[in-house]
């Protein structure tokens, strides 16, 4: 069995990772630590706690959160645990003006203080003062919101954000994307190691032999494979919207000001380890992938149009024919993912070849993951 150390960088360039960690429970223990909470890691997006109020309770990696938006509308992450014994305190989606721990009713405000803890004194029954309570309130989690996906740091030691994030915001700097409107988000669960998950997305190869309904050969023979830093790869289609999988009465409306030379242009982003990032002239895809166990992998898909007047009634059936069609690829991809989980985790398959034509970007991805865990490992 190959152990992180053992693993070449030449074997990567050559084959992929090697079978075993796509299925090896202490692998994904360790990315649990060494990838997803050293590093800025995807839990879900902004406009799906739209509300004040509104609570996401999210499981990634091994860790329970909660993402909260407050009175005043900004959005708080927290540990999904009481400050009395770590009960949880929310299991499903809600929307509350207070949470309550189910095991002892301690309550906290939706900004994570302290709200009261029930006869916190014993016998002696009397208030508790502000100095008692201050250092009760939720464990805060490390955060950014970006392009409304919401990324936590959960151990606080990954680089800043706005400098991980800096050379795709660069890229696609042009782009009004505080116009994007939430059309939907559907969640999937798959019996798949979450890395094969990613590598999907970042196969182009596939796309018009799985999805024939989304794109030709002939199209993906003209993409771009795009490097941006140590985190963060993709692919471009300067004309991809030629062949748009939406066919419907009229087009949706396109990205306001775009230079002429983007107007046609779709681009597709894997940011290191879990976010899944599509950009359309007149539509956004953000899948969250969740690692839930080693061969367990939960999703998140969210689509956006791209204006206010593409969230009109007006569009309305536009806005489900692309939620109709999105979805179907990505459950296409999650039958495959399935079947491919028995094969690519055994052995035989460290006598794979990658293809230098069209897995650059794939392979670039499984070495960005050999150097995070063997700088991990490395450290102990």
């Amino acid at each position: 069995m190959n152990t992180v150390e053992t693993i070449t960088s030449e074997h990567v360039a050559l084959h992929g990772l090697p079978a075993n960690v796509f299925k090896d429970p202490d692998t994904y223990n360790a990315e649990c630590d060494a990838i997803f909470a050293n590093g800025w890691a995807s839990i879900g997006c902004g406009q799906q706690i739209a509300k004040p109020g509104d609570i996401m309770p999210v499981r990634i990696a091994g860790q329970s959160l909660i993402a909260m938006r407050n009175k005043d509308g900004e959005i708080g992450v927290f540990h999904n645990i009481c400050r009395h014994k770590a009960a949880p305190l929310v299991d499903e989606p809600c929307n509350k003006r207070s949470l309550v721990c189910p095991y002892h009713k301690w309550s906290f405000k939706i900004d994570g203080s302290l709200l009261s803890a029930p006869r916190y004194f014993g016998k002696e029954n009397k208030v508790m003062s502000a100095e008692d309570k201050a250092d009760k309130g939720l464990i805060p989690v490390r955060f950014a919101l970006w392009w409304d996906i919401i990324f936590v740091n959960v151990s606080g030691d990954a680089q800043p954000f706005d400098e991980f994030i800096k050379p795709l915001d660069d890229l696609l700097s042009d782009y009004p994307k505080q116009d994007m409107q939430m059309v939907s988000t559907t969640d999937y669960s798959g019996e798949v190691n979450w890395k094969l998950a990613v590598d999907n997305f970042l196969d182009g190869y596939h796309v018009p032999f799985v999805h024939s309904q989304a794109c030709t050969v002939e199209s993906v023979l003209e993409q771009d494979d795009l490097f941006l830093s140590d985190d963060i790869v993709g692919l471009r289609l300067k004309n991809g919207a030629s062949a748009k999988p939406a066919k419907t009465s009229k087009q949706l409306p396109h990205w306001q000001g775009l230079p002429d030379e983007k107007k046609g242009t779709q681009q597709w982003f894997g940011i290191f380890p879990n976010t899944l990032f599509f950009v359309d002239p007149c539509w956004v895809q953000t899948i969250v992938i969740k690692p839930m166990g080693e061969t367990r992998t939960d999703e998140s898909l969210s689509i956006y149009v791209v204006s206010e007047d593409a969230a009109s009634d007006e569009y309305q059936a536009e806005r489900d024919r692309l939620h109709e069609v999105l979805n179907e690829v990505n459950e296409q991809d999650i039958e495959l993912l399935d079947k491919l989980q028995v094969t690519r985790s055994n052995d035989i398959a460290n006598q794979g070849h990658l293809n230098k034509a069209w897995d650059q970007v794939n392979m670039t991805f499984h070495q960005m993951w050999l150097q995070k865990m063997a700088a991990a490992a490395s450290q102990k």
